[in-house]
């Protein structure tokens, strides 16, 4: 299970672990809170929450998603919603889909400027502990929905200064790049948005020519096999992407766990 904020997050974060998962036989759901409906220089924004939604559909048949869902927030704006009204959603979803696995930005991660994703991640860290117990929500068990705990916990960030984990995506980095790609309203802004910056940092019309966002798979490939090179170098694999991870319970449960095998 994937909790995130907008239709690009998974793959720039964790589509080559994503890929990876799936290749192993887990069912892989992804459920993203908002229409990413703000992030283009030149489509409205009507337009933009349909093409993001059919190209979050294609990334996920590319990484072998089983599902994706919308929540249908707006764009930007999660954060003016209480805090406990997308928790519920989160909860509702862990005690559907019953996931062992479950990815989502970091709740603790620093310098992290964006709302959606802030929100996202509080709200996916309280529903996580709170999934388990049944008198959070009561009202879902009217809908046979059980109580239910999720063993593992990966958290993705942006400054990943207190990831402790490396998946090795040496064998899905060429999935990770098509993925991102079929992205092509966002990897289109991820060049104007470069051209915005080499702009504001003097660079020439000459130099910004340069520059085709109709042709932006190889800067894409370059920018994202040498980020995740430097990750791979941290264990001695390839390519690699990293989290914070989580076991439920921490070290006493895991030590129990030992005692009682």
């Amino acid at each position: 299970m994937i909790l995130t904020a907008h239709p690009d997050d998974t793959e720039f974060m964790a589509g080559g672990s994503v890929a990876k998962f799936a290749a192993e036989g887990y069912d892989v759901f992804e459920v993203i809170a908002t229409n990413g409906e703000r992030g283009s220089f030149e489509l409205d924004g009507e337009t933009l929450i349909e093409t993001r939604g059919r190209e979050a559909r294609e990334a996920a048949r590319i990484l072998g998603k089983r599902d994706v869902a919308f929540l249908g927030y707006s764009d930007g704006y999660l954060g003016d919603h209480p805090i406990n009204e997308l928790r519920e959603k989160f909860i509702r979803i862990i005690r559907l889909r019953r996931p062992q696995v479950l990815m989502t930005w970091d709740y603790w991660a620093p310098f992290e400027f964006h709302p959606d994703h802030r929100a996202v991640a509080q709200a996916a860290m309280e529903a996580l502990s709170f999934s388990h117990f049944p008198l959070f929500h009561p009202e879902h068990a009217k809908e046979g929905l059980k109580p239910h705990l999720v063993a593992d916990r990966y958290y993705f960030a942006k400054e990943p200064v207190l990831c402790d984990t490396v998946i090795d995506i040496a064998d899905f980095i060429n999935q990770k790049i098509a993925s991102l790609c079929a992205h092509d309203s966002q990897m289109k802004l991820t060049i104007d948005e470069l051209s915005l910056n080499l702009k504001g940092l003097g660079a020439t019309d000459a130099m910004l020519a340069k520059i085709d966002r109709k042709n932006y798979k190889p800067l894409v490939e370059i920018m994202i096999k040498s980020m995740a090179a430097g990750v791979g170098r941290k264990t001695g694999c390839d390519f690699g992407e990293e989290f914070r991870f989580e076991r439920a319970g921490g070290e006493i449960a895991q030590a129990a766990f030992q005692m009682l095998k």
